[in-house]
């Protein structure tokens, strides 16, 4: 048992041996440890080997030992000393702790002190910026309210100052402060008022001497303009003022313009006295009232491009980017469409409109009683409505350039119907003249001269508003009611002198005088509707002609009694045939008599027509109209012979005409 054991044990070491890796890191440091130790592999070093090992544990054991006691004895002086740093610690701190209790009292009312001196340097501070922003230097209130200071940069600068202290006054009041802020406020409002009294002076005495033809216009003058704009009041008495003057010296521009000399006051404004006066040399009146409207026209044109220099600021100009300074002139005039009494965000442009119109007031009056005057004297329609055309140009020129409401329009407006009236009225004067004295029809049944005279008169008017700038869409509209006037009491007229002819040289007069005004009207788009309506008139009366050439075409051929007959047979259809050859016979005879010369014989009839096309439009209906008539004769005819064929031969010797025959013959 015990040596199976041994036995067992020894395997098992011996495989454990065989089985390890030797390969093995620590192996192999254990083996080269081992290697160290043996100088040689004998049997006595092998022996000694347990023991070797053992006596170096020891040494080592031993070594350890020592330096630990090393150790441990510099513990115990660092305890020592530790010990020694608490004594002092404690010590400083009883110190320091008797200190603190002797200093606190001198620390809180140290700090204490510091806190009263923060508070008093903040009021300070916030009492020094108080003063700044809501109190005005005594040096900056003598600049603003002493006339003998300049009007310069300092005095917009102080004058915006107090502007904005008297705005910032209402955090004051909102903010509880309300005696302050009513006291500062009352200040600044005795301030600003004086402001703008001096600066209402001072823009009056500028605008005296202020000279438009001066290309560089004082840039302070428009500041002014729009500061005093915030003014109405004051600034609508500037402009009044201006207004005014400018009147005058316009007015004096237009009476040296048309007569060479001056009305009221000296002053001259674009006058080229090389320039011959309007009176002396407009001997027409289509040159008289155009250079008048011209002139009007360009002194508008110049007020309104000068008067921007001065009330429209550039845009740039101080920072100023197209600022309306009109709102006080604007609101003037239009009161009843302002809803605020704000002086800014109006339109300069259309505020500086209302002034040149309102400059030009003067002048429109004695302008328009020259042209109306010169208007009412023309007793020529095709004159008189080119004077309504120029001034219906200049119309439209005055209403793309001052709008809807101005007064240039309303003037231009007024002399356009004054004008219309006199053209309406000379057409009716002249329609009065030609109908009350009619004459007869021409023996050649051509137009009447009063037709022709009338077609020649609105030719022109046609060139005239073609010329126009009547707008495009409604073109049409607006030339019918001259076509009404001028056209239809003519073609009316022709009427009535037809209604005296006979047949058919009614209907040839009445196609000849439409077809001359069809030809009149047809070059112009304007009058296509009217082109149409006198085509459909022409129809009718070529549709009368028709039956009438048809009408003679059946009675000069015999076939009339025989389409007579044919049609009493067919509304009582009897057993016997509608013709005879009696009667078929006859016919046949006339026919061939008549068909040689049908055609210039039906040209005879119709030859006083002054259109080759309508003759010839209507004997081709009048012959085609024929034929068919010819046809259905024919088919009866062929009816009748049934099938017997002697009776047929007998038949066809009566009537031997074919609709080839009579097609080919009236062709």
């Amino acid at each position: 048992m015990d040596s199976s054991s041994s036995s067992s044990a020894s395997q098992q070491r011996l495989a454990s041996v065989l089985s390890a890796s030797y390969i093995d890191a620590d192996i192999r440091n254990a083996l080269a440890v081992l290697d160290t130790r043996f100088v040689e592999n004998t049997a006595e070093t092998r022996r000694q080997l347990r023991v070797n090992v053992q006596g170096d544990v020891i040494r080592g054991n031993a070594q350890i030992v020592r330096d630990f006691a090393l150790v441990a004895e510099q513990l115990t002086q660092i305890g020592s000393a530790l010990d020694s740093m608490n004594d002092v610690v404690s010590s400083m701190r009883a110190r320091t702790a008797l200190a603190s209790a002797e200093t606190a009292p001198i620390l809180e009312e140290s700090s204490q002190l510091l806190a009263q001196k923060k508070a008093v340097e903040d009021k300070q501070v916030l009492l020094a910026a108080f003063t700044k922003h809501f109190t005005v230097s005594e040096d900056d209130i003598v600049l603003l309210t002493s006339s003998a200071e300049p009007v310069d940069d300092r005095f917009f600068r102080v004058l915006q100052n107090v502007k904005r202290i008297h705005t910032d006054c209402q955090v004051l009041l909102a903010s509880g402060n309300e005696k302050v802020g009513t006291e500062i406020m009352d200040e600044m409002v005795k301030h600003l008022h004086a402001a703008f009294q001096k600066l209402f002076r001072w823009v009056q005495r500028e605008l005296k001497t202020l000279s438009l033809e001066n290309p560089q216009v004082n840039s302070g003058i428009r500041r002014a303009l729009r500061v005093l704009a915030e003014r109405p009041t004051l600034f609508q008495n500037c402009l009044d003022f201006f207004a005014e003057a400018r009147q005058k010296i316009l007015l004096d521009s237009f009476y040296t313009a048309m007569t060479g000399s001056t009305h009221g006051t000296a002053v001259d404004y674009h006058i080229d006295h090389a320039t011959k006066p309007i009176e002396v040399y407009a001997h027409d009146p289509l040159r008289y009232i155009g250079d008048m409207l011209a002139w009007l026209h360009s002194t508008a044109v110049g007020e309104q491009e000068t008067l921007e220099v001065l009330f429209v600021a550039q845009e740039g100009e101080d920072g100023v980017q197209k600022m309306s300074i009109l709102g006080g002139f604007e609101e003037s005039l239009k009161s009843d469409l302002m809803a605020e009494d704000e002086a800014f965000g109006w339109d300069a442009r259309r505020g500086l409109v209302l002034l040149v119109d309102k400059n030009l007031e003067t002048v429109c009056k004695p302008l328009k009683a020259r042209i109306e005057q010169a208007i009412a004297s023309q007793e020529s329609s095709t004159l008189t409505y080119k004077l309504t055309n120029l001034i219906n140009f200049y119309r439209l020129t005055f209403q793309r350039l001052f709008g809807e409401d101005s007064n240039l329009l309303a003037t231009t407006q007024n002399l356009h119907d004054s004008a219309l009236r006199q053209f309406y009225s000379t057409l009716q004067d002249h329609v009065r003249s030609v109908k009350s004295d009619l004459p007869q029809a021409p023996t050649n049944l051509a137009p009447p001269m009063f037709l022709q005279d009338a077609l020649k008169e609105l030719t022109l008017l046609m060139k005239s508003y073609d010329t126009s700038l009547a707008p495009l869409e409604s073109r049409e509209d607006g030339f019918a009611k001259i076509l009404d006037s001028a056209l239809d009491p003519y073609l009316e007229g022709c009427v009535e002198l037809s209604r005296e002819l006979q047949k058919p040289d009614g209907d040839v007069f009445s196609l000849n005088c439409l077809h001359v005004a069809k030809s009149a009207l047809e070059p112009f788009e304007f009058t296509a509707r009217r082109v149409e309506k006198l085509q459909e008139q022409i129809a009718h009366h070529v549709n009368i002609l028709v039956d009438y050439e048809l009408d003679f075409f059946l009675q000069q051929s015999g076939l009339h009694p025989l389409l007579q007959t044919l049609s009493e047979w067919e509304a009582k259809p009897t057993g016997h045939p509608p013709f005879t050859p009696t009667s078929l016979q006859q016919a046949s005879e006339k026919l061939d008599d008549f068909l040689p010369s049908a055609l210039m014989d039906a040209r005879a009839t119709l030859n006083r027509l002054s259109s080759p096309q309508f003759l010839d439009e209507i004997t081709a209906k009048a012959a085609e109209e024929f034929t068919h008539n010819f046809a259905r004769v024919e088919e009866a005819v062929i009816d009748t012979m049934g099938g017997n064929e002697g009776e047929a031969e007998d038949m066809r010797r009566f009537w031997p005409r074919t609709v080839d025959e009579v097609t080919v013959l009236l062709n």
